[in-house]
């Protein structure tokens, strides 16, 4: 065979082995590339960055309806795996906040942006003790496995905030803040009570105190609100309450 057929034969095998190689490279990079997922509804804007930044299609899941109008100017879009993003220019700086689960639930059940809690203000967030919370720009709710979701606003929410919040003695809130004698209210929590009236402010009531001023019918016994917290008292405990102070020793 003269030099001229060797060289060829050897030019086809080598360009034989760089095409086989080539494919392979190919197929394995299509098979190491991330694969795009396909959003039956886009995802865009403010949506798109809080989408993201909280979890991706992992988190979220697919997109189960066009970016929509919410109240007062704001946009939101729900998701398959039980959670919607917020949006809305003036709230958290013009940053869109998922919300999801037992306290998106929650916040529907009290009329959504156009109730009292208004819009997210942040991403629902994980407690210090097991459970999760998020804030709106009328309040808090918080969940936990043992007491449900609740939202807590105004005084009382401030007053148990400088408590720890659910890290504190009173622990999470397990009912709804309610009306109370006067255009009051109350609420209480796994540790105690909070009670406020406009002519007692905040008040936290707990432990034996409490339980004596339940037996007397709460505001509506002839106690009436506290009027202080709880302090020490003669080797105790004392409250006082607009009709009298509440005393309680150790035995």
């Amino acid at each position: 065979m003269s030099p001229g057929l060797r060289n060829q034969k050897h030019g086809r095998r080598r360009s034989a082995r760089v095409v086989r190689a080539a494919i392979v490279l190919a197929a394995l990079t299509t098979l190491a590339a991330p694969q795009a997922v396909a959003q039956p509804y886009p995802i865009y804007g403010a949506i798109r960055v809080e989408y993201d930044e909280a979890g991706g299609f992992a988190f979220f899941g697919n997109a189960i309806n066009p970016e929509s109008d919410a109240a007062r100017g704001g946009r939101w879009q729900a998701f398959e795996k039980d959670s919607s993003i917020y949006w809305h220019p003036l709230v958290s700086g013009g940053h869109a906040n998922q919300i999801g689960g037992a306290i998106r639930a929650k916040w529907g059940e009290l009329g959504w942006e156009n109730g009292a809690l208004r819009y997210p203000t942040s991403r629902e967030l994980p407690t210090r003790k097991p459970g999760r919370f998020g804030h709106f720009e009328g309040g808090t709710i918080h969940w936990s496995w043992a007491t449900g979701a609740h939202n807590t606003w105004g005084a009382i929410r401030d007053k148990w905030a400088t408590l720890s919040w659910e890290d504190g003695r009173l622990g999470f809130p397990v009912v709804d803040e309610f009306r109370a004698k006067n255009n009051g209210a109350g609420q209480h929590f796994e540790g105690g009570s909070i009670y406020w009236s406009i002519d007692t402010g905040a008040r936290v009531v707990a432990g034996p105190i409490r339980d004596i001023w339940a037996g007397q019918n709460w505001e509506n016994g002839r106690y009436g609100y506290p009027i202080s917290d709880e302090y020490d008292y003669n080797a105790g405990r004392a409250q006082d309450f607009q009709g009298g102070r509440i005393e309680w020793r150790p035995r």
